[in-house]
Order: C-alpha cells, then sequence, then structure tokens
C-alpha cells in the first residue's frame, strides 16, 4: 500500500438500533467478520503489504537524513510525497463513487509496485540520489492520492451491509498491526541485508494485493448518479460536508491530529540523530513502538470500541499527544523516547478511529467515497506541514521546542473543544441524507 497509514479506521451504528423497536442489538466481537473469506484474504494480504510499506517508511528517510545530514530534507521529501495527494484525494473520493473500485484499486497499486521498483533499480545501481527520491516520491504520491479513499470506501464491499463497521474497524486493526510488525522487520531487515532489501520486499509485495484484488468477490453498492459533471459532484460532496458539523469537525481535527501528532513520525530519523544521538536508523524502533502503542490502543477499540464513546476517544488521544510530544522532547533518553513514540501511537489510533467511524457510520454509500476523501484530506494535508515545518524548525532553532509547540497546540485544541461544547458532535451516530 504505502505512505504508511492512511489508516482506515471506522464505527458509528456499531451496535445498530432494530428498526421496529428501536433497540439496541447485541453487540458482537468485531473478529466474527472473519468467516467471509473475501475479507479474510484480503485482510492478511493487506496486513503483510501495509507491513512491508513500513519496512520502507523507515529505510528511505534514514537513507535521505545520511545523505543531507538535514531534518528539512526530511521533511521535504514528506511534503513532496504527500501533496499531490491532499490535491487529488477529493477528486478520487468523487471517482470513487462512480467507477469499479477493485479495478481502481489495482491500477493505483501497480503504479505504487513500479515506483518502489524503480527506488530498488536506483539504489542497486548506485544511482540514487535525494531529488531521485522526491521524484519517485512524488510518483507515489499520486497513486496513493486516487488509491487511498478507493481503499477506504472497497473495504466495505467485503461484507454484507450488517457487518460493514466490523469490517473497517478491522481495516484500521490491520494498519495499526503493519505499524508494529513494519519497523520491527525493517530493523532486522536493514541491519542484516541493508534499507535495499527493505524496498525491494515493499515493491514484491504488491503483487500479493494485485493478485487478491483481482480475485476477491464483492457485494453489489449504490453509486453516485453520473448526471452531474466530476466537478458538480465534487462541490455536492463538500456542500454535504460542511453543512453537517460533525463532519465539518472531523476534517479539521484530522488536519490537527496529523499536523502536530502523526507528522513526528515523518522525521523519526532526524529525532533519532538530533534529539537521542543514535543512527538515523534508529528510528525503527521509534516506529515500532509507536506501531505497538498503536496495536494495543486497536486491540482495545476491536473488543470494547462499540461502548467506548467517540467523544471520550478524542479527549484521550488529545492528552496522549501532549504526553507523546513533551516527553520526546524533554529526553535524551532512547527508552523514554519510544515510550513518547508509544504515547503516539495510541493517540493516532485512538483519533483515527474516532474520527472515521464518525464519517464512515453516518453517511450513506452513494456518497462514502467522497465523505472518506476529505477526511483523508485533512490527514494528508496535515503531515506534510507539519513534518516539513517541524524539520525546518528543527534545522533552523531546535526540534526539542518544536515538539513544545507542537504539545502546547493540543493543549490549546483540548481547551477550546471543551469550552464550545463541541465534544458531544463526535457521539452523532445518524445524519440528515
Amino acid at each position: 500500500m504505502s505512505t504508511g497509514d492512511l489508516e482506515g479506521e471506522v464505527e458509528a451504528e456499531a451496535i445498530a438500533r432494530d428498526n421496529s423497536s428501536g433497540s439496541l442489538r447485541p453487540a458482537r466481537f468485531a473478529g466474527s467478520v472473519f468467516r467471509h473469506k473475501s475479507f479474510r484474504t484480503f485482510f492478511i494480504v493487506a496486513s503483510i503489504s501495509n507491513g512491508a510499506a513500513w519496512m520502507q517508511l523507515v529505510a528511505v528517510p534514514a537513507l535521505l537524513f545520511d545523505m543531507t545530514d538535514s531534518a528539512t530534507w526530511v521533511g521535504f521529501s514528506t511534503l513532496v510525497n504527500t501533496m499531490p495527494s491532499v490535491l487529488f484525494t477529493a477528486w478520487a473520493g468523487v471517482i470513487a463513487d462512480r467507477v469499479s473500485r477493485k479495478r481502481m484499486l489495482i491500477t493505483t497499486q501497480t503504479v505504487q509496485m513500479l515506483a518502489s521498483f524503480a527506488l530498488f533499480a536506483l539504489y542497486v545501481a548506485d544511482m540514487l540520489s535525494p531529488w531521485w527520491i522526491i521524484v519517485i516520491g512524488f510518483m507515489n504520491g499520486v497513486a496513493t492520492g486516487f488509491g487511498a479513499p478507493t481503499w477506504q470506501a472497497f473495504v466495505p464491499s467485503l461484507v454484507p451491509e450488517e457487518d460493514m463497521l466490523d469490517a473497517v474497524r478491522l481495516n484500521s486493526v490491520q494498519f495499526t498491526l503493519a505499524r508494529f510488525i513494519g519497523p520491527a522487520l525493517a530493523g532486522v531487515v536493514i541491519s542484516a541485508f541493508g534499507p535495499g532489501a527493505a524496498i525491494f520486499g515493499n515493491a514484491s509485495t504488491f503483487i500479493l494485493v494485485i493478485v487478491v484484488l483481482a480475485v476477491v468477490n464483492t457485494r453489489p453498492g449504490s453509486t453516485a448518479s453520473r448526471e452531474f459533471t466530476v466537478m458538480t459532484a465534487l462541490k455536492n460532496g463538500a456542500r454535504y460536508m460542511w453543512r453537517h458539523s460533525p463532519m465539518r469537525l472531523a476534517v479539521i481535527m484530522a488536519f490537527i491530529s496529523s499536523c502536530f501528532g502523526q507528522a513526528v513520525q515523518f522525521i523519526s530519523a532526524a529525532v533519532a540523530a538530533r534529539i537521542f544521538e543514535r543512527p538515523s536508523t534508529d528510528n525503527a524502533g521509534l516506529m515500532m513502538s509507536l506501531g505497538l502503542g498503536s496495536v494495543l490502543a486497536s486491540i482495545v477499540s476491536a473488543r470494547y470500541g462499540k461502548r467506548l464513546k467517540r467523544s471520550v476517544a478524542v479527549r484521550q488521544a488529545l492528552v496522549f499527544y501532549v504526553l507523546s510530544t513533551v516527553l520526546i522532547a524533554a529526553t535524551s533518553s532512547y527508552l523514554l523516547g519510544l515510550i513518547g513514540f508509544f504515547l503516539g501511537g495510541m493517540a493516532h489510533l485512538l483519533m483515527a478511529v474516532a474520527l472515521n467511524t464518525l464519517i464512515q457510520g453516518t453517511v450513506p454509500d452513494r456518497v462514502r467515497g467522497r465523505a472518506v476523501s476529505f477526511y483523508l484530506l485533512g490527514v494528508l494535508a496535515g503531515i506534510p506541514v507539519g513534518s516539513f515545518a517541524l524539520g525546518a524548525f528543527g534545522d533552523l532553532v531546535s526540534l526539542r521546542i518544536g515538539l513544545y509547540v507542537y504539545a502546547v497546540v493540543f493543549v490549546i485544541v483540548h481547551v477550546v473543544l471543551h469550552f464550545k461544547n463541541l465534544f458531544p458532535l463526535f457521539d452523532v451516530e445518524k445524519l440528515d441524507d
């Protein structure tokens, strides 16, 4: 897959209401969705591919930092890699509501596979330079821009409608498992065989995903009307999101949490070298710890998420983000840094699941692609802005001070949400169509 984490993530009607009586149906463990062969197969292969993507996300930034000795370059790489996604994600949401999501995913996965193989070939030929990393990252970002919202909208079609939210929730779980397994493998693979092996491993796993996409069965879903132009459909989707306060808030929070929280992981190579005075490749340990935090939070979410209010999850995530950034900035101890990244992983998972479940659980299928695309737009816009700003600030002033500033932002956000009484908006279960 790539871009490490576009993390799918959802709930909303996890405990659905009976149409006749209005009573709550008994909750089931989300894992029961594995009885569906298409979802089970896709889940396994997606986990492998995402784990490999995280290996590359550990290897390439470390390579770039070693080439340039610059946190700004690492942040700039993230900016260029992600900005095409910002430009194309909303358009992709419209297309995902109109065409075969399976064919679109096969196309985008093929482009990402070619990008990774090109990166590996340049590395083996000893021709890899910072600018080649930027150019190939841009190519990968274009494919991600079209693929990410399609991926999120595609997953629910692998199961019957009544299991949709469980499928989306477990899609988030496989992303978070990959965040732990990928960096852990990266540390071993890079140490034993070098960063090229991590890049090759990622490129190879795209083949598995493409094959599985070609053979899995999906249920029919409603699609958006084609009587409107793409631009009109995009505007209609934007109006839908804007006129519903919970949707508007979800997109804003996606941007804030990505910009000031999630972005830190994308310059972890610089953090390892500058703050903890370790080799840049020790970002593998930091990312593994972040993934472990996400895994722990995802297990809790999968088991008890139906009983946890989204507003409570958002509050908890904001607190963990503050603790994470402060702990990373306040110490030179690598061990404490691992704890800081662990808390950051928990924060990211809690926030992502709360926001994605709010969106996916409350919108009709005909606008699902567009709704998800606007959410991902918030995520994808926040990551490059936050990582580039922190990297540049770290080169000019100090990474530590930059992290303290990010912590203060989360404190302010929590205070505003509390005193403006906005937290209840996260708990909305149904929107007017």
